[in-house]
């Protein structure tokens, strides 16, 4: 069927359906496909359409309180696809530990094990078309001597950093097959504003759509999705009267992943890997990072981050960088705000944020960085590696006071904007810190190279957000911890489920999307089940 655009729609109009999902990115969209074809009537609810639109965006507009996130910087995408028509497609697992609790992380543990989410994760990767991880994990272990210096001694370990062979855009990959499907309606241009649910609060009867041209719309279902991403949920519930809030915990414990450009490592002898720094493969790219092992987050009460390593660029290609990656990320409208026409006067990142953070792998498309890493590592022969810059990701510690909550201001719609509250502690420094200091230790112990220790003692790296929204409407089996339980089901309200990263207790070190899907999967066969 095709889509409809609720702008067109009569006034005070009424859908019945069976299920509703509101949110057409990268969860929404992974769960509708689960039940294309089938016997249940479903409608996806997305707030844009197929292309950004400046008012729509402007529905995301926030107020930034806390430790600041990166102005001028579209982080999610207001229209079908979501946050996919963004990312460079990097993609990781998380770790058994992540799921458990953890008395120096507090607040720490979810209700389900890591062996749950694991079962869905080879379902995953074919949503997002990624290599095969059996392959992967074979080539991990394949690593030279060089690379495997920085493990040997079991402090350390590899972490398995994957991209398909081009990022996986939602819209473009699954809006036909969705359309085509009978029993799935695809709204556009209706923005969700309020649950209503019944007399007692504990079920949902209905959602009201509005559009930007006036008009409203209500959708009646027997079960309802929030997968409006990880500020949107907690902000859809608080603005329904609090729905779901019994215990103020909606739009608490938001985390992201803090990263820091901090570090350089000066190489003894010529750098030769192929793991380390990345490489092509044939259906995509893998890259290994280094992480803390398990038995050193444990002895040491550290958090589970980890590092890549990346070639030090000289000044002057720095500067040719930072003018051909902006052109590129405007034009492919990778993540800046704005029109095309604002390329040349957009306040962009230092050239640290776009050549580190965005490197030729994730920028390049998949048969030029094929071309391009033959060509470099020919070009070894002659030119060696010699330094390198450390990139530092790092899980974060789920505080209740690092939130999001309704502001004054007012939107287009009416509905109050966030007010966002980050806050990053002492523990995700000292886990970064620590992390580097046993990797200097490993590379001197191999006379492999000398990291540059200068200012770990008593340093304040410079964050950076990762577009990563992750906590605000936490799962937890106590519903004084947490706003959904087990099964992403509200604990207060018996048809409203919650998809997406909002719904993580502790967020690892792995950026979310893979695990955003296998849970968007586990939650599909849940509702299967109880349809």
């Amino acid at each position: 069927m095709k889509p409809i655009d609720a702008r067109q729609l009569r006034n005070a109009a009424r859908i019945d359906t069976g299920l509703c999902i509101v949110g057409a990115g990268v969860a929404g969209i992974a769960l509708a496909r689960e039940f294309a074809g089938g016997s249940q009537d479903l409608c996806l609810v997305e707030s844009g359409a197929l292309a950004v639109d400046e008012a729509t965006q402007a529905l995301y507009d926030l107020q930034s309180v806390g430790y600041p996130v990166r102005a001028n910087f579209m982080a999610r995408a207001r229209y079908f696809g979501g946050s996919s028509n963004l990312w460079a497609g990097r993609s990781m697992r998380l770790d058994p530990i992540d799921f458990e609790q953890r008395d120096w992380v507090p607040d720490s543990g979810w209700p389900i094990s890591y062996d749950e989410v694991a079962a869905y994760y080879a379902r995953a990767d074919r949503v997002l078309e990624l290599p095969d991880a059996a392959k992967l994990a074979v080539l991990a272990e394949r690593l030279s001597n060089t690379d495997g210096a920085a493990f040997r001694d079991g402090e350390l370990r590899p972490k398995v950093v994957i991209w398909g062979r081009r990022p996986m855009r939602f819209q473009k990959a699954y809006l036909k097959p969705l359309s085509a499907s009978r029993n799935i309606t695809i709204l556009l241009n209706g923005n969700v504003t309020r649950l209503v649910p019944n007399a007692a609060r504990t079920h949902v009867e209905s959602v009201t759509v509005a559009t930007l041209n006036g008009k409203q719309v209500e959708i009646h279902a027997r079960q309802f999705v929030l997968a409006c991403g990880g500020l949107e949920n907690a902000r859809l519930l608080l603005c329904s009267d609090g729905l779901g809030n019994d215990h103020d915990v909606v739009g608490r414990y938001f985390m992201e992943h803090p990263r820091a450009i901090f570090g350089k490592v000066q190489l003894t002898a010529p750098f030769r890997s192929s793991l380390l720094l990345g490489t092509p493969l044939p259906d995509g790219k893998v890259q290994l990072g280094v992480g803390l092992s398990t038995e050193v987050q444990r002895r040491e009460r550290l958090l589970n981050s980890y590092l890549t390593l990346e070639p030090q660029m000289s000044e002057l290609t720095q500067q040719a960088y930072q003018s051909s990656a902006n052109v590129v990320k405007v034009l492919m409208r990778k993540g800046y705000a704005g029109s095309r026409r604002d390329i040349f006067r957009a306040n962009l990142p230092e050239i640290r944020e776009l050549a580190y953070l965005l490197t030729p792998k994730e920028v390049m498309p998949h048969f030029m960085y094929r071309g391009y890493a033959r060509l470099k590592g020919f070009s070894h022969r002659f030119r060696k590696i010699h330094r390198l810059t450390v990139i530092n990701f790092c899980e974060q510690v789920p505080r209740p006071e690092s939130r999001v909550t309704l502001g004054d201001a007012r939107d287009a719609l009416g509905l109050p904007t966030l007010v966002l509250n980050w806050k990053i502690g002492r523990e995700e420094t000292a886990s970064l810190v620590r992390l580097q200091r046993l990797l200097g230790e490993r590379l001197k112990k191999e006379r492999v190279g000398d990291l540059d220790e200068t200012g770990l003692e008593g340093i304040e790296p410079q964050y950076t957000d990762a577009s990563h929204h992750m906590g605000t409407t936490r799962m937890s089996e106590d519903p004084r911890k947490g706003v959904v339980n087990r099964d992403t089901r509200l604990h207060s309200v018996d048809n409203l489920y919650i998809a997406g990263s909002s719904v993580f207790p502790t967020a690892g070190c792995a950026n979310p999307t893979l695990t955003i899907v296998a849970l968007a999967l586990r939650l599909a066969d849940r509702l299967k089940r109880a349809s």
